[in-house]
């Protein structure tokens, strides 16, 4: 049996630091979704090959399968690449731990072997991973990673497409940081493929929208098991609506690195450990914290490799007062 890890719900009343959502509104630009909606929306199935184009446009490449949720196009990209050979034997899956946990998921899932490659404290182990690939591999990997925040320099990712394996970078918080997106890449590299998600920087969680690239092959070979339909016709609208208002998002992400750089400075005058992020949330040490609000969710208990689990993952939103507790 498959083990499986699932959140507890929390109230919408609290802030919500525990999940990388926008927390803030999107004002009048959800005024206007709502005045777009209509009864056709929900009657019929959506014409999904309209968002085409302006995606090409949004994220600057024409080949990609859309899909519930950026975790879905991971399952695309797994479900493609891991047909097993009886000369060859099982496929084998090439993760860091900790990692983003579908990724074992969706291993076991399809029944292949899993190779973790453990993180060195808070530094991606590149050269460890890169030993660990064999010509029966493939690669899953998360930049900025998941949960650790540290990236990984373009360089050492065409380290590891030079293995020549199916390698996935997964790029939902990318927005964050300011690395380059690997989709600058996939004109090369034929092994490459990347997933962005609207959920993070996009603010769009509920809607599940996510993207996948790689070059025309592989999304006609995945094209077998997407979805029949992918999305949602609401989902379709706002995504519609973000694609053609992307200031608005830009504008949200120049302030959540504000706040997180104000916020970095402050904890480390005051002395209280802190894991550096380039995505929207960085860990810091539970222990050295004032009492945690009761109307704020975290995520508590986190590890650290090597430096124990007393850390709290706290999500950065683009209001500073949201962070008085600490800034005291």
């Amino acid at each position: 049996m498959i083990k499986r890890k699932f959140n507890p719900s929390v109230s919408h009343k609290k802030l919500r630091l525990h999940s990388s959502e926008r927390n803030s509104t999107w004002g009048k630009l959800f005024d206007e979704y709502k005045k777009q909606l209509t009864e056709e929306d929900i009657k019929f199935y959506p014409n999904t090959e309209e968002l085409n184009p302006l995606l090409f446009e949004f994220y600057g490449y024409p080949h990609f399968l859309m899909g519930f949720g950026s975790d879905i196009c991971i399952k695309y990209f797994f479900e493609a690449n891991t047909k097993q050979h009886w000369f060859r034997g099982k496929k084998n899956l090439v993760i860091t731990n900790p990692s983003f946990p579908m990724y074992g998921v969706y291993g076991q899932m399809f029944d292949i072997n899993i190779k973790t490659i453990d993180y060195n404290v808070i530094k991606f182990p590149i050269d460890s991973f890169i030993k660990s690939i064999n010509s029966n591999s493939i690669v899953v990997l998360s930049n900025p990673s998941s949960p650790i925040g540290d990236v990984l320099k373009q360089d050492d990712i065409i380290r590891i497409l030079e293995k020549g394996v199916p390698t996935l970078i997964d790029e939902a918080y990318i927005e964050f940081s300011n690395q380059k997106s690997s989709i600058e890449l996939l004109d090369k590299y034929s092994n490459l493929y990347v997933t962005r998600t609207f959920s993070k920087a996009y603010g769009s969680a509920g809607t599940r929208f996510g993207v996948i690239f790689s070059q025309p092959k592989n999304i006609e070979k995945m094209n077998q098991f997407r979805d029949m339909y992918e999305i949602s016709g609401q989902t379709l609208k706002w995504v519609k609506l973000i694609c053609k208002n992307k200031k608005l998002a830009k504008d949200y992400i120049k302030n959540v690195k504000r706040v997180r750089s104000k916020l970095l400075i402050t904890l480390y005058k005051k002395g209280i450990q802190f894991i550096p992020s380039e995505s929207n949330w960085f860990h810091i040490k539970e222990s050295d914290l004032p009492k945690l609000p009761k109307n704020i969710e975290f995520r508590k208990n986190c590890i650290i490799p090597h430096r124990g689990n007393d850390w709290v993952r706290l999500q950065i939103t683009d209001n500073i007062k949201d962070y008085d507790w600490i800034l005291k």
